[in-house]
């Protein structure tokens, strides 16, 4: 799958407002000179999301998601990084060429461990910015890891206890999918406490994970 070009990013992320690329999903209200809505990527009741028209990024205050149009797209429609940039091109009207991305795959034995793979991952990242995870994200910041360097790369954190277990039984994903995805076996969660940094393929999709142990 061949990259899109630097240059043609940036000129998109330029063109297209996060605002409007937004709406297309979800209900925004102005509130002074942002935008508010209920988050999307966790049980929002209130309005926890803010839109800046003038920073063109989003941010959640309670779960932590955040990022520019770009990155909207891609874990709203659970899709890889060069299929929402297209995604966003084609809304706004941008000539990319057809054939600077591959958006058919062909069907991918193990689309369903994937799946595991991706909502696990969006899980430890949402623990990470949990308060189970802040003594992870400060042994993080001693390490001189920013945000943007964390959300880039999806970094997370599997808390204590039983609760990676319970997200992963209540996704219903089927025992076998989860073992041979590698994050279950016997019934238990392999990782537990553990800073998670996903391993990603060339689509920029998690395939597996290196994990450091807290202490």
């Amino acid at each position: 799958m061949a990259w899109i070009k630097e240059e043609d990013m940036k000129a998109i992320r330029a063109q297209a407002d996060i605002v409007d690329i937004i709406s297309k999903y979800i209900s925004v209200e102005k509130k002074g000179k942002n935008y508010q809505a209920q988050c999307p990527f966790h049980d929002d009741h209130d309005p926890s999301m803010s839109i800046s028209e003038e920073k063109q990024i989003f941010k959640c205050f309670v779960c932590g998601a955040g990022g520019n149009v770009f990155s909207f797209v891609q874990k709203y429609e659970k899709i890889t990084f060069p299929e929402a940039v297209y995604k966003v091109a084609q809304w706004i009207n941008y000539p990319l060429a057809l054939d600077s991305i591959q958006i058919k795959e062909k069907k991918d034995p193990f689309e369903q461990e994937r799946k595991v793979l991706r909502e696990y991952s969006d899980y430890l990242e949402y623990e990470l910015f949990s308060e189970d995870g802040k003594a992870a994200l400060a042994a993080l910041h001693a390490r001189q890891f920013d945000e943007e360097t964390i959300r880039r790369f999806q970094i997370g954190y599997a808390p204590e206890g039983k609760k990676s277990e319970y997200f992963l039984k209540a996704k219903h994903f089927g025992e076998e999918r989860m073992r041979d995805a590698g994050v279950l076996n016997e019934g238990r969660a392999v990782f537990f406490d553990r800073i998670m940094i996903p391993i990603h393929d060339s689509k920029g999709l998690p395939v597996g994970y290196t994990a450091r142990r807290l202490g």
